[in-house]
């Protein structure tokens, strides 16, 4: 049975319902042929409910397993001919993450905290250098070009900024100050609840960048006095497109 899941308009998103639905059906499939050490309907279900339970963004946690259950599918079609025995399903899963991780680890990292995820320490580094390397040449290149229609968002996205990642006190921004209060009562459940917090309104900020610089674009393109901009302000737009998309975040919708 091939692997198969409905898309919506978004390429990275999918009917959740259906998908849960799909994978547990081949979950079971493949069990009974292959046996449930690598494919776990029960591994699959205490997976999901914990994401559930945690208010993961679904989307991504389905995304992430179907490339997992991919991997397994290849493992067992492809006979191992290194006489190594089985991998198994957390192994698998590691491979994976290592491989966004390297992603990722192009990024400058910010070590604000020991027991922080190190996907937050890259992002907040990724972030406060698009901030202060890029986001001022967006915002003037779009102000030179008289465009008035997104003064309200430019505003927001200043005060964003400046919760995410300028100091306010110390070394570090409001945000990562939040992050670290959870991080201190050393409990793993409001560890993983502050990440996904710190993921989420760090995508939250870089998608809706993206909105102001593709309406800026879209303006842009009806003048054709502008050429010189446009091609600026789309080279600024690969840029953001680029950490989006290592961190995963194109998911994350903005406001």
């Amino acid at each position: 049975m091939p692997l198969s899941f409905k898309k919506s308009k978004d390429r990275r998103s999918i009917d959740v319902d259906g998908a849960v639905k799909k994978l547990k059906s081949l979950y079971r499939e493949y069990s009974e042929q292959y046996g449930t050490k690598l494919f776990s309907l029960r591994g699959f279900e205490d997976r999901y409910r914990s994401a559930l339970i945690n208010k993961l963004n679904i989307n991504t946690f389905l995304l992430a397993e179907i490339e997992v259950f991919e991997e397994l599918k290849k493992k067992v079609k492809k006979p191992d001919t290194t006489g190594q025995t089985g991998t198994s399903y957390s192994e698998i899963a590691d491979r994976i993450i290592e491989k966004n991780l390297e992603k990722i680890r192009k990024y400058r990292c910010i070590d604000f905290h020991p027991d922080a995820e190190e996907e937050t320490k890259y992002l907040l580094g990724a972030v406060t250098d698009f901030y202060y390397e890029v986001w001022d040449k967006v915002t003037d290149l779009l102000r030179t070009l008289g465009l008035k229609a997104n003064l309200d968002l430019r505003i927001k996205l200043e005060n964003d900024f400046s919760y995410f990642v300028v100091p306010i006190r110390g070394s570090y921004s409001r945000a990562v100050d939040d992050y670290i209060i959870f991080l201190s009562r050393k409990n793993p459940k409001d560890n993983e609840k502050a990440t996904v917090n710190f993921m989420k309104n760090g995508g939250i900020l870089l998608n809706n960048c993206l909105r102001m610089v593709n309406d800026g674009l879209n303006t842009i393109q009806n003048l054709q006095e502008s050429e010189g901009e446009l091609i600026e302000l789309k080279r600024y737009k690969l840029k953001l497109v680029r950490v989006i998309e290592d961190f995963r975040l194109s998911d994350i919708r903005g406001y």
